[in-house]
C-alpha cells in the first residue's frame, strides 16, 4: 500500500496577506490580521466582540471580516463553520475582484477540503490564483499552488503536485517571504516523505519548523512536529517517532489545543501499535477519541476509524478491526465521499484482509477483485489526465511556438519598414540637394544671362556714343 501521511491543518490554506487592504481597518481588525496565527482563540474572540459593529462598516471591510473568520475557523480545525464565514464573505463581495476574494476562495478549498470534497476545492483555488493572477500579486499565488499541489496529492496526482509544489519552491525563494517559504518546505517535506524519500522529507519539514518557529506560528509547529513524527515512524524509528508526538502533545495542551491534541494521541497510538504495544495503542486510542467530537473533518473522523481497525488488526481481533471499518465506511458514505478515494480504497483493501483472516474467502477474493478494478479504473484516469496534459502542454508549447514566430514576423515586418523610412529619407535628401544645386545652378545662369546682357548694354551705348 501507498504510504499516507494524514495532513492536521494545512496552513498553505490559510496564509493570507496582510496590509493590503483597499480600505481603512480598524484598529481591532487590523490586529486580529497580525495576530491571528500567533493567538487564534484570542482573536476569533476579539473578531466575534466586534461582530455587531459589522453592518456599519465598509463593504470591503466587512469582507475582510469574513476572510478573517475564514481563516481562524480553518486554524481550529472548525471546517463547516470556515466554510459558511467564506461564503458570506463572497457573497458580499459580489463581482467586486479583491484580494480579500481570493482568500475567501482559498478559505473556502480548504474548508471543502477538508470535508472530502477535492473537485470543489480544485475549482476554488483554481478561481483564487487566476484571481490573484489578475491582481498580479505574486505571494497570493503561490499559496494558491501550494494548495492545489495538496489536493493533487491527496488524489494520489504526485507527480502534478511534485512539479507544482517545485515551481513554487524556486519562486518562493525568488520571493524571499518566509511565510511561504514556510508553508512551502511544509508541504513539499510531506510530499517526498509520502514518496518514500523520507531523508528529503526530512530535512525540509525541519527547516519548515524552524520558520515556524521564527514566526510564531505554533498550530504550524505542531502540524509538521506531527508529519516528523509520521515520517520517523515509516522509516521505523519509533523512539524518535514518540519524541515528536510528545512534544506535539505538549504544545497542544500548552495551547489548550483540543484538535492537535486527539492527532496527538491518534499519533502515539499508531506508533505504539507499529511497535508491537499494543496495550498502549489501546489507551492513547481511548484518549484520541475523548477529543473525536472537537472535529469537523470527514477524512480525519473516517481515518480514526480506519486506524483504529488497524490496531486491532495487529492484536488479531479481527471481529473488532471490521467493525471499525463498518465505522470508517459509514462516516465516508454520510458525506457522499467519491468511491475511488484514497481512504476508501484502504479501507477495501484492508477488509478483503480482514475477511481471509476470518477464513471467508471467497468474500475477501470478490473484494480484492473490487478494489483491483477500482484501482485500475483510477489509475487509468490518471493516465487519460496525463495523456490530455500533455496534449495541453504540447498545445500550449505550439501555441507558444506560433507566439514566437509572430513576434518574428512583426519584427522583421518592422524593421523591413524601418529600413523602406530609411531608404525614403535617403531619396529625399538626394532629392533636395540636387533641387538645391539646380536653384543654385539657375541663378548662376541668370546671373550670368544678366551680366551678359549688362555688357551688351553696355557696349552698345558706347558705340552709339562713338558714331554720334
Amino acid at each position: 500500500m501507498t504510504k499516507h501521511i494524514t495532513v492536521i491543518l494545512l496552513g498553505s490554506a490559510l496564509l493570507f496577506s496582510q496590509g493590503l487592504y483597499s480600505a481603512q481597518l480598524p484598529a481591532w481588525l487590523q490586529q486580529v490580521t497580525e495576530q491571528k496565527r500567533q493567538q487564534p482563540e484570542e482573536m476569533l474572540a476579539l473578531l466575534q466582540q466586534h461582530q455587531a459593529a459589522l453592518p456599519g462598516l465598509p463593504e470591503p471591510v466587512q469582507a475582510q471580516w469574513y476572510a478573517e473568520q475564514a481563516v481562524l475557523f480553518g486554524t481550529l480545525g472548525r471546517h463547516q463553520e470556515q466554510q459558511q464565514a467564506a461564503e458570506q464573505g463572497l457573497a458580499l463581495l459580489g463581482e467586486l475582484q479583491s484580494l480579500s476574494k481570493v482568500e475567501l476562495l482559498y478559505g473556502l478549498g480548504f474548508a471543502r477540503e477538508m470535508q472530502a470534497d477535492d473537485v470543489s476545492a480544485l475549482q476554488h483555488y483554481e478561481q483564487g490564483i487566476a484571481l490573484a493572477t489578475l491582481l498580479d500579486d505574486e505571494r497570493l499565488i503561490l499559496l494558491g499552488q501550494i494548495n492545489q499541489a495538496a489536493v493533487f496529492s491527496n488524489r494520489n496526482q504526485n507527480q502534478q503536485a511534485l512539479a507544482l509544489l517545485k515551481d513554487t519552491y524556486q519562486r518562493a525563494q525568488r520571493l524571499n517571504d518566509t511565510e511561504v517559504l514556510a508553508e512551502v518546505n511544509a508541504e513539499l517535506g510531506l510530499l517526498y516523505a509520502s514518496l518514500a524519500y523520507e531523508k528529503d522529507g526530512i530535512a525540509l519539514l525541519q527547516t519548515a519548523l524552524t520558520l515556524y518557529e521564527q514566526l510564531g506560528w505554533q498550530k504550524n509547529q505542531i502540524t509538521v512536529l506531527f508529519n516528523l513524527a509520521r515520517t520517523y515512524g515509516f522509516l521505523e524509528q519509533y523512539e524518535l517517532s514518540l519524541q515528536h508526538y510528545n512534544k506535539m502533545l505538549q504544545k497542544s495542551q500548552q495551547s489548550q489545543d483540543k484538535v492537535n491534541l486527539y492527532h496527538a494521541y491518534l499519533g502515539l497510538a499508531i506508533t505504539s501499535s507499529q511497535n508491537n504495544r499494543g496495550d498502549a495503542a489501546l489507551s492513547y486510542i481511548a484518549k484520541a477519541e475523548e477529543y473525536l467530537p472537537q472535529l469537523q473533518s470527514t477524512t480525519h473522523i473516517s481515518t480514526h476509524y480506519y486506524e483504529k481497525a488497524l490496531i486491532y488488526q495487529r492484536l488479531k481481533q479481527s471481529s473488532l478491526a471490521m467493525q471499525q471499518l463498518m465505522l470508517s465506511e459509514q462516516s465516508l458514505n454520510s458525506e457522499g465521499v467519491e468511491d475511488d478515494s484514497p481512504i476508501r480504497l484502504s479501507i477495501m483493501y484492508l477488509k478483503a484482509e480482514l475477511q481471509a483472516e476470518q477464513g471467508q474467502f471467497d468474500r475477501a477474493y470478490r473484494q480484492l477483485h473490487e478494489f483491483v478494478l477500482l484501482f485500475q479504473d483510477v489509475r487509468n484516469k490518471e493516465n487519460e489526465l496525463a495523456i490530455e496534459q500533455m496534449r495541453l502542454s504540447f498545445d500550449h508549447e505550439q501555441q507558444q511556438q506560433r507566439n514566437r514566430l509572430l513576434v518574428q514576423d512583426n519584427e522583421l515586418k518592422a524593421l523591413r519598414l524601418s529600413q523602406a523610412e530609411r531608404e525614403r529619407q535617403v531619396q529625399l535628401l538626394w532629392l533636395s540637394i540636387l533641387g538645391c544645386s539646380t536653384v543654385i545652378l539657375l541663378i548662376l545662369l541668370l546671373w550670368q544671362l544678366n551680366r551678359h546682357k549688362a555688357k551688351n548694354r553696355s557696349a552698345a551705348s558706347k558705340t552709339s556714343e562713338q558714331t554720334g
